[in-house]
């Protein structure tokens, strides 16, 4: 590595991150791009809802944005992240195996870790008949029958969503004790709420069977159901001192109140899709090079406006 500072380090390699590359690079900023390749949607395995890319592999489209990004000098290093702190006017990334890198921004697009319900089975299904995005999976499956799992997380606006792919849809409330307004959702939808304790997962010949207690078992072809989330954001510690990023965000184009900081995909105050992920990054990276225009040439671009909270 070069010791000259990079205009930009990005963190994370997801859509975000790569077409916040693709537009830095061609504003001939010299980048540097650090994945550590476990991203949240790999055990989904294709992508939907992105032009031209609909039904790619997630491993294809990363590859060919890859090669698309390099043509304009980009450095993409497969590693993981540590530390992201400041240093004087200037950020320094340190990476587990390439060390410090220097940079006056950083473009932190992370993403966030899916929290699954602790429900045997669930894991590894995660995927594989068990989704979260009606929008991203829900047509492969349309007109089967859907389970939505409303026992950790409350999903009857899922459920409402995904009368659109099908008919037959059952709600699994895990014992829990629904309050009046969701059951009315419920019941506005046409949904029947089943409220036996979820015991487990498996595969099933339809798709997907639920175990429940007392030994009963229901099957269908796909089980959806909503999910915490976790923002990845350890390596911002202690600098960051905040919850998330989200809640230090400044504006829509992913600027933050940590000087040089930026903010792009699931991470920022935008949906979590691919398709908003990438436009995050691709707004990010325009914040980015007019506030490098500015320090450089002062007076060349108007004043920011007061930063919104």
């Amino acid at each position: 590595m070069t010791a000259e500072a990079y205009d930009t380090v990005i963190v994370g390699g997801g859509p975000a991150g790569l077409n916040a590359a693709l537009y830095l690079g061609r504003s001939r900023r010299r980048v540097a791009l650090v994945d550590s390749g476990d991203a949240r949607n790999m055990a989904a395995g294709v992508m939907h809802n992105m032009l031209t890319n609909d039904g790619v592999t997630i491993a294809d489209f990363r590859a060919r944005a890859r090669a698309e990004v390099s043509r304009y000098g980009v450095e993409f290093l497969d590693d993981e992240v540590i530390t992201v702190a400041p240093e004087g006017d200037r950020l320094v990334t340190t990476a587990k195996e390439a060390g410090a890198l220097t940079s006056r921004t950083v473009l932190y697009a992370a993403g966030v870790r899916s929290k699954l319900p602790d429900v045997p089975g669930l894991a590894a299904l995660w995927g594989k008949g068990v989704f979260e995005c009606p929008y991203c999976h829900a047509y492969e499956v349309r007109d089967g029958s859907f389970g939505v799992y409303g026992g950790a997380v409350p999903g009857e606006c899922l459920a409402a969503t995904l009368t659109a792919w099908t008919s037959s849809l059952t709600y699994l409330s895990d014992r829990r004790e629904l309050p009046e307004e969701e059951r009315g959702f419920l019941a506005a939808s046409g949904v029947e709420t089943v409220p036996d304790q979820v015991t487990g997962v498996s595969a099933h010949p339809d798709g997907v069977a639920v175990e429940l207690a007392g030994g009963r078992s229901l099957s269908f072809t796909a089980l959806f159901l909503h999910m915490d989330t976790e923002p990845r954001v350890e390596p911002l510690r202690p600098w960051l001192q905040a919850a998330d990023l989200t809640s230090v965000q400044t504006d829509e184009r992913g600027r933050t109140s940590l000087p040089r900081l930026y903010v792009a995909g699931d991470l920022g105050k935008n949906m979590q899709q691919a398709a908003m992920a990438a436009a995050s990054g691709g707004l990010a990276a325009m914040a980015i090079n007019a506030d490098l225009v500015r320090e450089d040439r002062p007076g060349a671009l108007y004043d920011l406006p007061p930063a919104a909270h």
